[in-house]
């Protein structure tokens, strides 16, 4: 009876144990299958308020880039596909149309410096795919070139345009060579400088998550080396860089290995004009660890969060719920005591997980918003800076897909 009794409880407890296993493993893939649907459907993500419909300004812009794609480029086209160049990175120029800024001031005279055309389209779409610039109104003409030749480039380009000025721009995570670029030539439209985009392997759709992360981890000696060699032609006094969800990993990770590289053995690195962390898809504590190295390579930190970035939420809860830098909970409040970093909240930009392109154009430029009226910036007790909406917001066309 004993016997039959032990032998009984024996399975009735693996039972129990192999139930719970099963359990256990269905709700982890239960929630992996979530995760992949929150993070690939558009149908859970508000749509910004800064889709193209009814837009008519457009403006052409050319684009530096450095990149690790394959390219698949036919006919004398430039494109890149979703597959790493085996032999290194690739560069070259390529000209692109996004929409006239709204709430940075652009005048016809800067225009003119920077060589942009603008011309009309009517545009009654949502969401824009890329739009092929007329072949006349594109200034420079698009071109591959070696590492030398597309610096010489763009430093004879930014000497034409009568500023010594330039940005750098990292993309984040899921996003094509278009995509990526469309974004870089916004940014230059705001920022009103020449933007050089540094673009990686990153293929769409938010079910590659945990592989863009691999691949960005991947390609931080990459971009480092990159940067350094822009540098000693540009001068790191002239340079700004912009790092945008996942590409703010990659920024983060690279200027912590700076120092050692150098610009020269007897002295440490140049400082850089800004860097800027917009939605920074990195992990807020580990950053915080390090806040103070990483400002000391730029006169001025700026980093952009908002207590509503739906996808850095998910981002939070895919790495065990640790707050992300652009989402840093009260890690925002030690992050705004660090010399030398400023941090901007921006919820009521309901961006949500887009750069905020006039908003960081406005603050490198003039150290505040600028004159747009539908925002203030007040500065709170904790030292950090909070944007506030005191109408309703205009309209900024993005004419990203």
């Amino acid at each position: 009876m004993r016997t039959t009794a032990l032998k009984f409880s024996v399975t009735r407890n693996s039972t129990a144990k192999l139930s719970l296993l099963r359990n256990s493993l269905f709700g982890m893939t239960f929630i992996a299958l979530v995760m992949a649907q929150l993070l690939s459907s558009c149908s859970f993500m508000p749509p910004p308020p800064d889709d193209t419909k009814g837009v008519k300004d457009w403006i052409v812009v050319p684009v530096f880039y450095a990149t690790n794609r394959a390219f698949s480029g036919r006919n004398g086209s430039i494109e890149y596909s979703e597959e790493e160049n085996t032999t290194g990175l690739q560069f070259g120029v390529k000209n692109f149309v996004v929409p006239y800024p709204v709430r940075t001031p652009l005048d016809s005279k800067t225009e003119e410096r920077m060589q942009w055309q603008r011309f009309n389209l009517d545009h009654d779409a949502k969401k824009l795919q890329p739009i092929a610039p007329p072949a006349n109104l594109c200034s420079l003409a698009n071109s591959t070139f070696n590492k030398e030749q597309m610096i010489a480039a763009l430093d004879a380009y930014r000497k034409r345009a009568g500023s010594l000025e330039s940005v750098v721009f990292v993309h984040g995570c899921c996003a094509t060579f278009d995509t990526s670029a469309l974004r870089a030539a916004k940014l230059a439209t705001h920022m009103q400088v020449p933007v050089l985009l540094y673009d990686w392997v990153s293929p769409k759709g938010f079910k590659n998550y945990l592989k863009n992360e691999t691949l960005a981890e991947q390609t931080v000696d990459g971009f480092l080396s990159a940067l350094i060699a822009s540098e000693k032609i540009l001068g790191a006094e002239n340079m700004s860089l912009v790092g945008h969800s996942m590409g703010a990993y990659i920024l983060d990770h690279a200027l912590m290995r700076r120092k050692p590289h150098g610009l020269g053995s007897a002295s440490a690195p140049g400082k850089f004009r800004e860097l800027i962390m917009s939605n920074a898809d990195t992990d807020a504590k580990t950053f915080l660890n390090h806040a103070g190295d990483f400002a000391s390579n730029a006169r001025a930190t700026r980093i952009y969060f908002s207590r509503s970035d739906d996808r850095l939420k998910y981002s939070a809860y895919s790495h065990g719920d640790f707050h992300r830098l652009g989402l840093p909970g009260p890690l925002a409040k030690p992050l705004a005591k660090v010399d030398g970093i400023q941090m901007i909240d921006i919820t009521d930009t309901k961006t949500n997980h887009e750069l905020p392109f006039w908003l960081v154009s406005n603050m490198h430029r003039f150290g505040n918003l600028g004159s747009v009226k539908d925002f203030v910036l007040e500065k709170q007790d904790s030292g950090i800076l909070e944007v506030k909406r005191t109408a309703a917001p205009l309209a900024e066309p993005s004419g990203l897909e």
